[in-house]
């Protein structure tokens, strides 16, 4: 079993499409079939299962394919130790993110890092907390920036904190509540609420926290995005509980009032438990904690508690 045959099945694997993965291997089609076609001979099993519209994976290709992204991976990380040595670090960091990060600018966080390491190729992704976490621990990313809870895979993964923030009660600029300096949440009963996706870790913390004080909040609107979100507010539709950061976006349309009881939120940085940081993912976390320019800084690692799996 050769390096360039795994590479060239996970490539088909995440394509799903020959052609598609031949291109990105930078192969023809035919090459690309036939190194496919001897690592299954090699290993007695199919692989994929073929047809004229799609490739799927077979149980043995879904078996194979952790284990070949991190033989894989770990060959990157050879690779970039030793440019590392040399006082270069090159390769490539994915990054994972919840999409509102609060204090943590994340914008400026990747432009001072491709300015220190232009050599690394950088790939962001965005989907909620609980996945982000997964795919960490898997190997598929090499690292996020997330939100408690970190959902059933926290206990795979390292959790350092960033930063921390309390949750604000958004409501339009002409809505009475702007004017007050504070709200209770156990009054908001009556209120019509907007609510980010039900599988984010933002909306367990609200959950969490109207649970404990009694508060059922009658949803009239849910959304995938946040930038959907607050502008809804803005425009009156509803009520909101989210970061100080995202009510800021509109630009005055909507308020932040502060809440009582308070809704704190950590911000953390994920990465494998089971191995080291690759050189980049290393840079990345000294940067973090290193930077000037940057409000957050890494504390020491800590377990994500049971109550957050």
């Amino acid at each position: 079993m050769e390096l360039r045959q795994l590479s060239h099945f996970l490539a088909v694997a995440e394509e799903r499409h020959f052609t598609r993965a031949a291109a990105r291997v930078h192969l023809t089609q035919s090459s690309l079939s036939s190194s496919v076609r001897a690592l299954e001979r090699e290993l007695g099993s199919d692989l994929f299962v073929r047809s004229t519209r799609q490739v799927e994976l077979t149980e043995a290709g879904r078996a194979l394919l952790p284990i070949a992204r991190r033989t894989v991976a770990a060959a990157e990380d050879g690779r970039d130790a030793v440019a590392a040595v040399r006082g270069l670090v090159r390769g490539h960091l994915a990054i994972g993110a919840i999409q509102s990060l609060g204090r943590v600018n994340l914008p400026g966080l990747l432009a001072r890092f491709h300015r220190r390491h232009p050599a690394v190729t950088l790939r962001i992704h965005h989907v909620g907390a609980p996945e982000l976490v997964r795919r960490t621990a898997d190997g598929e990313i090499d690292l996020a920036l997330v939100d408690l809870p970190l959902g059933p895979q926290g206990n795979r993964v390292r959790a350092h904190t960033i930063a921390t923030e309390s949750l604000q009660l958004a409501v339009a600029a002409d809505d009475p509540v702007a004017r007050r300096s504070r709200v209770r949440l156990s009054d908001l009963v009556d209120r019509e609420f907007i609510e980010y996706r039900p599988d984010s870790s933002l909306r367990a913390s609200i959950d969490r926290a109207c649970h404990a004080v009694g508060l059922r909040r009658r949803v009239v609107c849910e959304v995938d995005a946040l930038t959907d979100l607050v502008e809804l507010v803005g425009l009156g539709i509803g009520v909101s509980l989210l970061p100080p950061a995202a009510i800021r976006m509109t630009d005055g349309r909507a308020i932040g009032v502060v809440t009582d009881p308070p809704i704190p939120r950590e911000l953390l940085l994920v990465t494998p438990l089971d191995r080291e940081p690759s050189p980049a993912g290393a840079a990345f976390l000294h940067l973090l904690d290193d930077d000037p320019g940057n409000n957050s800084r890494v504390a020491p690692a800590i377990t994500a508690p049971s109550s957050q799996q």
